[in-house]
């Protein structure tokens, strides 16, 4: 069976009775895993600045690790491996995923992240500290198929005007062959075993194979895929970034000599990071990023002249208007033309909810006082049933007087 080592730092911090690790293994075991390669073609990147660096800092020790990706203002996206020790009785730093397992975990507090290309090696203002616990994967502790955690970092976190946070792809698993780029700060000297902590970028990457496609001799677990990226130490938790610009991967490990790395399926934890992520925009005081709320990694669409598109259709009761329309069956009712709430359409083979009755000029279940033969103004909607089918949206007054077809794409 092929050796695979964690693709990380390997921090060790021992203070006192208290041992804490990030990265599964000594300072000396990073020296040994950092002499085989770093990401191999790789160049400075100064453009990514959702891509982060992430360090330890507890009791006046301070060092830089690992990586991750912001995924919105104060959330951070990497591997589990990065906040938790690793217990494994096979050879230092590397994975059996028969019997590799978490162990104890760092807290949010004791954790940093940063934008900066090149990470200061002091903890200081560049480094935007985390809180509270860090959210992981709960069905199991074996590293395999688990080694994803979600940092939430103080406050409303890293500033708009300092990062765009990276919107993650919860809603479909990467397929073989396809392309991704991966971001990192790992080693770019393989014989320097200092000149790690530099944002390095890779292109032209492709998707080897995903879960039980791959072979057993890899250990990957169906919620794993495997890249041909030569990623190395400190690269740990950072991001495969699709053709669309969305992470669809965080890095977990890699065989000796960083021929290829295994990267934890973002679309497969996509329960745990909507959670997590609602939490955070809660805690930071904004307004939950779009996927979390919709649960879609698409990009609302710009049609109709620029307008955004509605990212998804209200359900019963949930308010509507010319941009954002009501889920399949139901219609926008408006009495000013605008703004309305989605009911239920009837007529043909389709009847009311109890409480409402049928207007034939309007196919709508209205409540009665609501209903008056036509009396009222209306609107009606309908989602499409395909991700890229037209939504129609009909605004008018009593007969149907003037009708405004709009369009829109998920």
């Amino acid at each position: 069976m092929r050796p695979f080592s964690l693709v990380s730092g390997g921090l060790l911090v021992a203070v006192g009775s208290l041992s804490v690790a990030a990265c599964g293994g000594s300072r000396a075991a990073e020296t040994t895993e950092a002499a085989r390669g770093a990401i191999v073609g790789g160049e400075v990147d100064d453009a990514d600045k959702a891509a982060v660096a992430l360090a330890f800092s507890a009791f006046g020790f301070f060092s830089q690790h690992c990586s991750g990706t912001l995924i919105a203002p104060n959330l951070v996206l990497t591997a589990r491996h990065c906040v938790a020790l690793t217990q494994n009785n096979g050879p230092e730093n590397s994975v059996d995923c028969a019997q590799t397992n978490f162990g104890m975990q760092a807290g949010g507090p004791a954790l940093r992240a940063t934008v900066s290309t090149s990470p200061p090696r002091e903890d200081g203002p560049d480094w935007y500290p985390g809180v509270g616990t860090v959210a992981v994967p709960a069905e199991s502790a074996k590293i395999c198929g688990n080694d994803l955690a979600l940092i939430t970092l103080a406050g409303a976190g890293i500033p708009a005007d300092v990062a765009t946070p990276i919107v993650p792809r919860i809603d479909s698993s990467p397929l073989s062959g396809e392309p991704y780029t991966a971001i990192g700060f790992g080693l770019t000297n393989p014989s320097d075993n200092t000149s790690s902590g530099t944002r390095m970028r890779i292109d032209d990457n492709q998707v080897s194979c995903t879960g039980e496609e791959c072979s057993a001799m890899f250990q990957v677990e169906p919620s794993e895929w495997m890249g041909d990226s030569r990623t190395c130490p400190g690269d740990s938790g950072g991001p495969a970034i699709d053709a669309e610009g969305r992470v669809m991967g965080v890095l977990s490990r890699g065989p000796t000599g960083c021929l290829s790395s295994v990267y934890g399926d973002v679309a497969s934890h996509r329960d745990l990071i909507v959670e997590t992520a609602l939490a955070a925009a809660k805690s930071g005081g904004y307004e939950p990023p779009f996927w979390a709320t919709t649960g879609s990694s698409t990009l609302p669409s710009t049609d109709d002249g620029g307008a955004d598109a509605a990212p998804s259709g209200g359900a019963l009761g949930d308010a509507c208007d010319a941009r954002h329309g009501c889920a399949d069956g139901a219609l926008c009712y408006a009495t000013d033309g605008s703004n309305g709430t989605c009911v239920a359409a009837c007529g043909g083979e389709r009847s009311c909810p109890d409480g409402t009755r049928c207007d034939a000029t309007l196919g709508a279940c209205l409540a009665p006082a609501a209903s008056g033969g036509g009396s009222a103004e209306g609107g009606g909607c309908a989602l499409a049933r395909g991700p890229a089918r037209p939504v129609p949206w009909l605004v008018g007054a009593l007969a149907g007087l003037g009708a405004l077809l709009r369009r829109r794409r998920r």
